[in-house]
């Protein structure tokens, strides 16, 4: 009898400490990237219990071994602060954070806004936290492409997190962002800015040339070859191909793509 008594004392025992439940927590802030956490088996079952970002428990699929913490499913924003509580059972491993430094604080930076003032064709955004000295670079959608057309220093901001920049639309939709790599080399976008330009419509005077491609006015270009090695790029009235070889090349302007024939 005592010893029935003792095996089951025992045994509850055991279970008991196998459900013994911990908790870790980490604090930072959202740029984009999830979290990845390596879970143990505890007996027959994942040591994972359960996971709340900000108070809020997520709907991940944690009874896996690898599993990922998805911030964008909960609406949490780019910049923001959050905190992270993983309730466990207790074994002989617990589970691992792969990717922790995804959440340092010191990286604190987002893009709240970005406008284009429509008369004066600025582009405007805002930010929070600090970009550090990274500059941003502005880009603008041509040629089926995001294509880097300009730069701002972090420091020549209008006033607090407020920065500005000239943009020179092409004919008809435009589309424009804000990029910037920080110091934990994440590429962080803003929001895509649209603008309906008037500008007027350029065109390439000839497609067949010897020397020289003439357009219709100043305009941003590209000249590829039929290898898709770039030969030339800017923005002028007109291009000096004569150090090219005779042959086919694809123009990049305004908003379209030509080909041109070199004899």
């Amino acid at each position: 009898m005592k010893i029935a008594v003792f095996t089951t004392l025992f045994l509850s025992f055991m279970i008991a400490k196998a459900n013994v439940v911990d908790q870790m927590t980490l604090d930072g802030f959202y740029f984009g990237k999830n979290l990845v956490v390596i879970n143990p088996l505890i007996g027959d079952h994942f040591a994972v219990e359960s996971v709340e970002v900000n108070g809020n428990k997520t709907n991940d699929e944690i009874q896996s071994s690898v599993f990922e913490i998805d911030f964008s499913a909960l609406g949490i924003e780019q910049g923001q602060k959050v905190r992270v509580s993983i309730k466990y059972i207790v074994g002989e491993h617990k589970p691992l954070v792969f990717n922790p430094e995804a959440l340092e604080p010191s990286s604190n930076f987002a893009f709240v806004t970005a406008i284009i003032d429509r008369k004066s064709e600025k582009l405007e955004w805002t930010i929070t936290g600090s970009p550090g000295n990274e500059v941003f670079e502005v880009e603008q959608f041509r040629w089926e492409k995001w294509v880097r057309i300009g730069s701002t220093n972090p420091k020549d901001s209008l006033f607090l997190n407020t920065y500005s920049t000239n943009v020179t639309p092409h004919f008809g939709k435009n589309l424009f962002r804000i990029k910037l790599v920080d110091t934990k080399g994440n590429i962080v976008y803003s929001p895509s800015v649209r603008l309906n330009s008037k500008a007027t419509e350029i065109f390439m005077e000839k497609t067949t040339v010897d020397n020289e491609i003439v357009f219709s006015a100043s305009t941003m270009y590209q000249v590829y070859d039929e290898k898709g090695i770039k030969w030339f790029s800017g923005t002028e009235t007109s291009i000096d191909i004569s150090t090219l070889a005779p042959g086919r090349y694809w123009v990049n302007y305004d908003n379209k793509t030509e080909e041109v024939k070199k004899k």
